[in-house]
């Protein structure tokens, strides 16, 4: 996550500033980057300000790979909990690919391999960025200005 209050509400140890430190130190020192960000995590209440931060914290980082998946609740877990008991109340199919719009809109980076198509995500979405990102925008708001026109993955086949 790019965002410090969903860092502070699922107990990640770190900051914002501290993800982006260490990965531009691993950056520096030459090593290949892959990044993996989760929808969902800042539940409804947060989606888009998740999205949109996240967005920011993957161009400041400016990894070789992006990797986006969509949060799967396992039960006995914190966020299993909270979820059961209406103190989080995850975004639909749909809140979950506007998430991931706001990530793309707002990732700016200089060559990266990006991916949203994990058996976790309900529309595989991918491409190089920055070359591909007017596509990868183009085939999102297509899904979400008609949401029934498309077939997004079944709950049933999404899987750990």
């Amino acid at each position: 996550s790019g965002d410090d209050v969903t860092l502070a509400d699922i107990h990640k140890g770190m900051t914002v500033a501290e993800q982006v430190a260490g990965c531009r130190r691993a950056k520096d020192a030459g090593m290949k980057l892959s990044v993996t960000a989760i929808l969902g995590l800042a539940g409804t209440a947060r989606s888009l300000e998740h999205g949109r931060a996240t967005g920011e914290a993957l161009s400041a980082i400016d990894p070789d790979y992006i990797g986006i998946l969509t949060l799967m609740l396992v039960p006995g877990t914190a966020m299993h909990h909270k979820v059961a008991v209406g103190e989080v109340v995850l975004p639909d199919q749909i809140g979950m690919l506007r998430e991931l719009r706001e990530i793309v809109a707002h990732t700016n980076v200089s060559d990266c391999l990006f991916r949203s198509n994990h058996a976790s995500n309900y529309l595989p979405v991918g491409g190089r960025l920055p070359g591909e990102k007017p596509t990868m925008l183009a085939t999102l708001d297509k899904v979400l200005q008609a949401p029934d026109a498309v077939k997004l993955r079944p709950e049933t086949w999404r899987a750990l």
